[in-house]
């Protein structure tokens, strides 16, 4: 059973989003999704994140009690949790290079507002402008 988790969250301090700690975030995601079969897509705009996963039912569920345990996000507000038959996210991390364009393409004006209804035009897009 494949399972697809759209959240947003925000980070905490300068450190949650510094780039060493971003090259962090995207080397331990990237090792822990090719390991476990899951996709990803992230989204980051001042210090909101967007980010999307899908794969395995199980091992969604295990990565996404991982990034609620982090502490350099929080507020985790889960937008899409859904069982589906097929993937959209083949990557295991992939991090969207112009957000601005990603907002302006789904025409939003920051991250916190995504619905669920957008959450398909979001991953018709695969997190990337």
């Amino acid at each position: 059973m494949l399972r697809r988790v759209v959240f947003t969250s925000r980070s905490i301090g300068a450190a949650g989003l510094s780039t060493v700690s971003l090259a962090h975030i995207l080397g331990a995601g990237e090792r822990n999704n090719r390991r476990d079969q899951v996709g990803s897509g992230m989204v980051i705009h001042g210090d909101r994140i967007l980010q999307a996963l899908e794969g395995p039912a199980h091992e969604v569920g295990r990565t996404l009690e991982r990034i609620k345990a982090d502490p350099r996000h929080t507020d985790v507000e889960i937008i899409v949790d859904a069982v589906v038959t097929s993937r959209t996210l083949t990557e295991p991390m992939v991090l969207c290079d112009d957000p601005e364009a990603f907002l302006r393409a789904v025409k939003l004006p920051c991250l916190s507002l995504v619905t669920p209804e957008m959450a398909e035009a979001v991953l018709e897009r695969r997190l990337a402008a």
